[in-house]
């Protein structure tokens, strides 16, 4: 009977290692889902007429952004116009009336990299900005947002972004966006007022509405040397070239 129960016993304690190790993985699952990435996406095709290694600027940062992903061990991807479409078609094809609803490139742009972020999570960064130093310390929110430093109001800069995958903002966001498109492009002074119009439906006046002041935070060291236009955070984590 002492060796039945001796084998009960092991067998017992074997069990309680298994289930705590289930329960660990779960736990460590779900953390990741509510973490950043090591992951940064840009956009770019020539919707302005000339390539990305054309326009110098560009040429510039994104190679600042590869060179950074490098050093960190963090993933890359330049999307394309090939690229969105097909992220379009294949997980969010509810929105391929707006895709071809929008007026200008600009909005397809800005819209499919809330689709990119939700679908994939990690970093957001335009063309024109890279990071400047590592963000690790960032990568524990589930969204990071951030604004010009000038900025009373605080309007979120959707030149970039972090966000965990999954993150249901970015639907609501996505939702927004379409019924803002629908209202704002039926109204006759928004053929003419482009930057506005963009502005409200796939810009930063309508991300305010959604992003919470807690998630927008002072990240960025903005320089425009044509407009001798400079401002930066106290402690800056990208560098924007062309403002």
């Amino acid at each position: 009977i002492g060796k039945i129960l001796d084998v009960i016993i092991i067998m017992i304690y074997i069990i309680l290692i298994w289930l705590e190790s289930v329960v660990l993985n779960k736990f460590i699952s779900k953390l990741d889902l509510i973490m950043i990435p090591k992951r940064i996406h840009q956009i770019f095709w020539p919707f302005k007429g000339k390539e990305l290694n054309e326009i110098d600027i560009f040429r510039q940062s994104t190679e600042e952004t590869k060179r950074y992903c490098d050093e960190y061990n963090y993933e890359y991807k330049m999307w394309n116009l090939k690229d969105c479409e097909e992220l379009l078609c294949e997980d969010y094809p509810q929105y391929i009336w707006l895709w071809t609803e929008f007026r200008y490139d600009i909005q397809r742009c800005d819209f499919i990299r809330y689709l990119i972020l939700h679908k994939f999570g990690g970093w957001y960064v335009d063309c024109d900005v890279y990071p400047i130093q590592n963000l690790e310390s960032l990568s524990d929110n589930l969204q990071v947002f951030t604004s010009w430093t000038n900025d009373k109001d605080q309007k979120p800069y959707n030149a970039v972004m972090g966000s965990a995958p999954n993150n249901n903002l970015f639907i609501k966001i996505s939702e927004d966006i379409e019924n803002r498109t629908v209202e704002k492009q039926n109204i006759k002074i928004y053929e003419t007022w482009k930057g506005r119009l963009v502005f409200h439906t796939t810009g930063h006046h309508m991300l305010k509405r959604h992003i919470p002041k807690e998630d927008i935070q002072d990240l960025m060291l903005i320089y425009n040397e044509k407009k001798k236009f400079y401002i930066t955070s106290p402690n800056p984590y990208f560098y924007d070239n062309n403002a």
